[in-house]
């Protein structure tokens, strides 16, 4: 949201309030788990599937499941961002791995909902 070129298509989702208007009184730390955690970009794409009871991170057209890389590196990467005198979170909407909550669920028979793992 910073205008990083880290999305999956090598493009970005900078955002005019964030760098222009609040980040005049922020210092931003930013983060990108999937390249933090050594994915390319461009890179394919991922969303969540529901498998059984459980959520995971995968490719949308592979199906290579990233979901515990992204679990070691989000202990990681949340351990140091504690040591950092943090305020606040600025999170991307829709984002399989930066949304907080109401991102798509993919289900094993096409549907979708929307909801956070617990």
């Amino acid at each position: 949201m910073l205008g990083e070129h880290v999305r999956f298509d090598g493009g970005h989702k900078r955002d005019a309030f964030l760098v222009e208007t609040f980040g005049r009184y922020v210092e931003w730390v930013p983060v990108c788990p999937e390249v933090e955690d050594g994915l390319g970009v461009p890179r394919e794409s991922m969303h969540l599937r529901r498998v059984g009871d459980r959520v995971r991170l995968v490719t949308t057209r592979a199906g290579i499941d990233h979901t515990e890389s992204m679990r070691r590196f989000s202990a990681r990467r949340v351990a140091a961002l504690g040591a950092d005198d943090l305020c606040g979170f600025v999170l991307k909407k829709n984002s399989p791995s930066c949304g907080m909550e109401r991102v798509k669920i993919y289900g094993s028979s096409g549907s979708v909902t929307k909801g956070r793992d617990r």
